[in-house]
């Protein structure tokens, strides 16, 4: 699964397959359901968002954070066979979960290809002989 990420920090997913849907799940922890927005074609799902900083200060004047804060782009590419038609979300503890109706699942097949002398090479030239 290639992913395009854009922005500082960028949510951790899951894609998978169970009971004929399609799962994506993305980590979203500190945001709300109202930060989110969800574009969706046959080919991908994008998810935008923002996690935005909220900073208090001690009196003793000492802060560190090692969250990350900021806009993030996350783009999903979509399996052949991805309904979206049937698309659901559900945003739950900081867990977006969106589902589809997968059909059969393509099957792929591979196989190894030789690659053949040029023409014209000493070696071609005698195997045509």
């Amino acid at each position: 699964m290639e992913a395009i990420t854009l922005g500082p920090w960028a949510p951790e997913v899951e894609l998978f397959e169970q009971a004929g849907q399609l799962i994506v799940r993305a980590d979203l922890p500190g945001l709300t359901k109202d930060d989110i927005e969800i574009d969706l074609t046959d080919r991908a799902i994008t998810i935008k968002g923002e996690r935005r900083q909220e900073h208090e200060e001690s009196d003793s004047g000492y802060y560190r954070s090692e969250r990350s804060y900021g806009r993030f782009t996350r783009r999903i590419p979509l399996p052949d066979g991805t309904d979206i038609e049937t698309a659901a979300a559900q945003f739950r503890e900081g867990v977006l979960e969106l589902s589809f109706a997968i059909s059969e699942p393509q099957k792929h097949r591979a196989r190894k290809i030789e690659i053949a002398d040029a023409p014209g090479t000493p070696r071609a030239k005698a195997a045509a002989r």
